[in-house]
């Protein structure tokens, strides 16, 4: 009998540290976008980065509750952002995170349209 809920107890863990490693595994990409955000709003102070925050708060939210038509259509509303360099983000800036996210986002995953990069990147768009 011990042994039965010994293994009862291990396995419900096991399960628990797969669905843990499950969802980190889903949001693991927008951490990287993130870390290349802030790494952007430590090298250019001098934008407004409060929106592109914001953006991945959303994001990371719609990731959380499984909702891909939202996921799709706020990483849609972040390349347009970076394509425009909305509130006053530099070229270079643009550009660098861009291309970060391009090549980070599992795009065909969620279906997500990409445009084209800001000025200067030459083709990219899918």
């Amino acid at each position: 009998m011990k042994v039965v809920i010994c293994a009862l107890v291990v396995g419900s863990a096991l399960c628990g540290l797969v669905l843990v490693g499950a969802a980190w595994a889903e949001t693991a990409w927008v951490d990287e976008i993130n870390n290349s955000l802030s790494f952007s709003t430590a090298n250019y102070p001098s934008s407004n980065w409060e929106p592109y925050h914001q953006k991945l708060r959303l994001l990371r939210e719609a990731i959380s509750r499984g909702d891909n038509q939202a996921v799709r259509m706020e990483m849609g509303k972040w390349f347009r952002m970076l394509q425009h360099r909305d509130h006053g983000i530099s070229d270079v800036a643009a550009g660098e995170l861009y291309k970060f996210s391009l090549m980070g986002t599992p795009i065909q995953e969620y279906g997500i349209a990409v445009p084209a990069g800001p000025a200067g990147l030459g083709e990219t768009g899918y």
